[in-house]
């Protein structure tokens, strides 16, 4: 195989029901350049390392599988595997996840080639749900081009399995701090990198978000109060890393991000089970979109 144009990066944590979906989404992919695939498994209980390997085996010098000897956490997984690439590229999906066009990973190498100002290129996804059809959607975006100030305003919304970026942009070092926020890393590669330049947004679903009780989107929700706090720690951290330029960016998001707090706990009633955190979303929260939220509306560029 020669050099690789894009290397596809896929992590894997007991996802034995959907690796093989995954990883043939992949090998589908229609293109003019080369790709490899890397499959990072955080040290799987069932049979998902051995899918793997099944794989790599079948396509040498194409595919590669890694298994950590311990479970690391999603965070170290996708830092040493992306450091592992060798592509000019890198695309990101969680093995739980698909590409759904065959040209996904054309068209993103070419929007990158096309313009040198971009570091990022991400598309629409549709959101399936396993367990509850009715809630099926198709994630989808305003604008064409985002900042780092558009990321620093809106946290996390760019999701894995649409994330295709230039390799070699990460610090040589990651920092320290950034271990403090595990399964976060998404958010934080996508400031990383626009640092460096603006990110594209293909407004096209490409490739499916799986929402189910195995996946890390569902330990978030269900522990809602522990993930916003993180967020707002995390959001803080990489203002600071950002040299300090975006404070009112960060701030905008904590008061988002403490209004839709305030909102669950007065939903599910259990506001007087966490009496601080409640008092402190009560008096820095966002108004308007509380009162969005009573009429069943949500805004902006979150559609998560």
């Amino acid at each position: 195989m020669n050099s690789p144009a894009v290397s596809v990066c896929v992590f894997t944590y007991n996802y034995q029901s959907y690796l093989s979906e995954a990883v043939e989404s992949i090998l589908s992919q229609e293109t003019n350049f080369e790709v490899e695939i890397l499959i990072s498994d955080d040290c799987s209980t069932d049979n998902t390392f051995e899918i793997a390997l099944s794989y790599a085996d079948k396509y040498p010098g194409k595919i590669r599988a890694y298994q950590n000897p311990t479970n690391i956490g999603g965070t170290k997984n996708w830092i040493k595997a992306i450091q592992a690439c060798n592509g000019k590229y890198i695309a990101l999906l969680d093995g739980d996840d698909y590409f759904s066009d065959p040209l996904k990973l054309q068209t993103q190498f070419d929007t990158l080639e096309n313009n040198n100002k971009l570091v990022l290129c991400f598309h629409s996804v549709d959101e399936i749900y396993d367990d509850a059809p009715e809630l099926n959607k198709t994630v989808e975006f305003q604008n064409e081009i985002y900042s780092l100030s558009d990321f620093m305003l809106n946290g996390w919304f760019v999701r894995t399995s649409s994330t295709f970026f230039k390799n070699g942009l990460l610090p040589q070092t990651i920092p320290e701090w950034v271990h403090d926020y595990p399964y976060r890393f998404d958010t934080i590669l996508h400031v990383f990198l626009c640092m460096h330049g603006e990110a594209f947004n293909v407004k096209k679903s490409m490739s499916v978000w799986r929402k189910h009780k195995k996946g890390m989107s569902f330990w978030l929700m269900t522990n809602m109060i522990e993930n916003t706090q993180k967020k707002i720690s995390l959001s803080r951290k990489l203002n600071d890393f950002a040299g300090g330029q975006y404070k009112v960016e960060s701030g905008k998001f904590i008061s988002y991000e403490k209004t839709l707090l305030f909102f669950y706990l007065m939903r599910n009633f259990i506001f007087w089970k966490h009496p601080l955190v409640f008092i402190d979303s009560l008096l820095n929260m966002n108004w308007n979109l509380f009162l969005k939220l009573l009429k069943g509306k949500r805004h902006g560029i979150k559609n998560a």
